[in-house]
């Protein structure tokens, strides 16, 4: 797992790591950001697609999408 602030943005690479595990970095991560910040999640595990967009959102923060990038996903959210 890996963090890296990109500008406006923070980007979590959680390739390589299978569920629960990008979940487990998301909640922790998304914890740790200034609210309003956009967080970008890279998995390549399938099952992630769905839970780590559904532990953000139980946390209240806003998913804004789930993109297809050949061989791995970008789960974007933002803090509340």
């Amino acid at each position: 797992m890996k963090v890296v602030k990109d500008k406006d943005k923070y980007v979590l690479d959680a390739r390589g790591y299978a569920c629960p595990y990008p979940q487990i970095f998301a909640i922790k991560t998304i914890k740790e950001v200034e609210p309003g910040s956009i967080m970008e999640i890279l998995v390549d595990n399938p099952a992630s697609c769905d839970n780590v967009p559904a532990a953000i959102k139980k946390l209240g923060h806003d998913v804004l999408g789930v993109k297809d990038e050949g061989g791995y996903w970008r789960i974007v959210v933002k803090k509340r």
